[in-house]
């Protein structure tokens, strides 16, 4: 980085250092699921290629929860000011504009290359298009923006519960928000819990509003972790990978197809490597110096997430996926792949006055 486009000194102290390392190991965690989705699973269930299609797939599964953690750690810092009118004034509009601008793009692409190619467009695909941006039916990715949207609305409320609740307060309320929203829709896809119906059935918590009590737990982690040793967080992220793999592994073999009840953002497996990934980074990294690669990468994680299904799109129509080649191998070489265009393309706009603003 040259010294022209490097973060000044006083802009380095002001970043949390935990924070970057997280964002940075999330948004190559979403490389990988992605690069691994696209075709490592059309590998004969339990092979080889299989396998290792589902351990790319895992090892960072957490990397969607850990966006959620670093919001929480940020947004519910009580050093920092968030009054309710920034909120709706400044951090929703910018997701929603940036939501509607790449959900636009992803759905203008094709049409573009239908265009190119024939010297065509429809009007039946025009109006699917506005169809499906009006009834917010986007590029299944951008379902994190949809989440994020509620997060911040209520960030007000959050920010009061967090702010008020002493310790065993705050214990018990992650401790409910672990069993209904992680283990019991879990549980539930078993007998006997399968069997209840009613009103009981709707106790669990939902991945969307699960992602509160993730927000929760990153301003818990954050001032906890660093009174712990970095190992009990490595212990804890390994745990929660050999559930992840091993449960997936498990019931896929039992179904004879992809099982993904342990693989959702809230399933306990995932819940666990997130709480050790981001343990292990504010229990290691509190007191260190920001480097400039994270920042650079934490930087640039908003515009690599919204951007990286164009390039894995692309080379995957060109014969490029983990279901053409060996996953071993394959998938990491992917998404470093999309990672590089993703970073190529936050370079080019963030000079950019409003766009580096609203849409990276």
């Amino acid at each position: 980085m040259s010294p022209k486009t490097a973060p000044a000194p006083s802009a380095l102290r002001l970043r949390s250092a935990p924070v970057d390392a997280a964002k940075t190991f999330a948004i190559f965690g979403t490389l990988l699921i992605h690069a691994s989705a696209m075709g490592g699973f059309a590998w004969e269930t339990g092979s080889v290629h299989w396998l290792c299609a589902l351990f790319w797939g895992s090892v960072l599964r957490c990397a969607v929860p850990v966006f959620f953690l670093c919001s929480g750690a940020l947004l519910l810092d009580p050093e920092k000011e968030v009054p309710l009118r920034r909120v709706w004034t400044r951090y929703i509009p910018r997701i929603l504009i940036a939501l509607f601008f790449w959900a636009a793009a992803y759905e203008a692409l094709p049409i573009l290359l239908t265009w190119r190619r024939t010297g065509v467009v429809e009007a039946a695909a025009l109006q699917a298009t506005a169809g499906n941006l009006l009834l917010w039916h986007h590029k299944s990715h951008l379902y994190y923006l949809h989440i994020i949207l509620l997060v911040y609305a209520l960030v007000p409320l959050t920010r009061f519960f967090a702010s008020k609740a002493d310790r065993r307060l705050m214990r018990y309320a992650l401790g409910l928000w672990f069993t209904l929203g992680c283990v019991v829709p879990v549980l539930r896809l078993f007998p006997p819990l399968a069997a209840i119906g009613g009103i009981p059935a709707q106790y669990p918590i939902n991945l969307t509003w699960g992602a509160v009590g993730y927000t929760l737990l990153g301003r818990v982690l954050t001032a906890e972790a660093p009174r712990h040793r970095p190992r009990t967080f490595l212990l804890l992220y390994l745990l929660g990978l050999g559930l992840t793999f091993c449960g997936t592994w498990v019931m896929s073999l039992h179904q004879g197809e992809l099982y993904q009840g342990f693989l959702q953002g809230n399933a306990p497996g995932v819940c666990l490597e997130a709480a050790g990934l981001y343990g292990w980074c504010a229990s290691r990294l509190s007191s260190a110096a920001p480097v400039r690669v994270t920042v650079a990468v934490s930087k640039a994680s908003f515009c690599v997430y919204l951007t990286h299904l164009f390039f894995l799109d692309f080379l995957t129509v060109r014969g490029f996926s983990a279901g053409a080649m060996a996953p071993v191998w394959a998938v990491p070489v992917l998404a470093a792949a999309a990672f590089a265009g993703g970073f190529l393309v936050w370079l080019a706009l963030r000079y950019i006055p409003v766009v580096n603003r609203y849409l990276i």
